[in-house]
């Protein structure tokens, strides 16, 4: 189950995002369906076709399945998928 504590350790494809900051100023704002995720990555389909956002040097508001809305900073998520399984965060 994925909860505010361990959604870093998680797998992000299928949950709604939301950039919250950003450097580019077109990204603030932007919400969509993660549809794939690479290290420094997220596919976002929104209502105007698919995006390519950085995690880097961005916050994104992710609501959980059970509907908890949570605040990550991108830096955190710059790391493959399979290699935040057993990352340790604070």
């Amino acid at each position: 189950m994925i909860t505010p504590q361990n959604i870093v350790r998680h797998e992000f494809i299928g949950l709604q995002v939301s950039v919250e900051t950003s450097p580019n100023k077109a990204e603030k704002g932007l919400s969509g369906l993660i549809t794939d995720e690479t290290k420094n990555t997220f596919l976002v389909k929104t209502g105007n076709g698919v995006k390519t956002l950085e995690k880097q040097h961005r916050f994104f508001r992710v609501v959980l399945p059970d509907g908890v809305s949570v605040v990550i900073d991108g830096n955190i998520l710059s790391n493959s998928p399979s290699r935040r399984v057993s990352m340790r965060v604070r």
